[in-house]
């Protein structure tokens, strides 16, 4: 589950400028297929001839390596994906009306003006406030202003 920002003033710096840094990777404690078949070539180069190596073992080594090669490439398409499906709604919610809670807990409708979309979090900046996008309760089409064409 994702921390949101809090609902605040458009323009204030909790309005989900500040992020918490990401974690750091340590790159060497994980292998690539490369590094993987450099390993296994200089195991079998300095292999001792009279205990060779379990085939069995570097095959299942192997195939492990290759489903988790998959599983990555998979979660970066899916990652891909769900960028794109959010930036689709971001653009399909400017300019409809969002209800939201306040602060103060006050129910508030206000216009989209802008969307932002950081990471994972999606931003509404409506009437004035910068509303995460699950504080919104609801989206609906906004309503027509008296001496406006229709």
């Amino acid at each position: 589950m994702s921390s949101t920002s809090p609902i605040t003033a458009a323009g204030s710096s909790a309005a989900g400028t500040d992020k918490a840094p990401a974690p750091v990777e340590n790159p060497g404690m994980m292998l690539d297929r490369d590094a993987f078949l450099k390993l296994l070539v200089a195991q079998l180069k300095f292999q001792d001839p009279s205990k060779p190596a379990d085939t069995s073992q570097m095959l299942s080594q192997s195939a492990q390596l290759t489903m988790v090669e998959s599983m990555n490439e998979l979660k970066a398409s899916y990652q891909l994906s769900a960028a794109s499906e959010q930036l689709s709604l971001a653009g399909s919610i400017v300019g409809r009306e969002i209800t939201f809670l306040d602060v103060d807990g006050n129910s508030v409708t206000a216009r989209v003006d802008t969307a932002q979309v950081a990471g994972e979090e999606m931003i509404l900046i409506a009437g004035g406030y910068s509303v995460p996008f699950d504080a919104v309760s609801s989206v609906h089409a906004p309503q027509p202003v008296a001496n406006e064409p229709v």
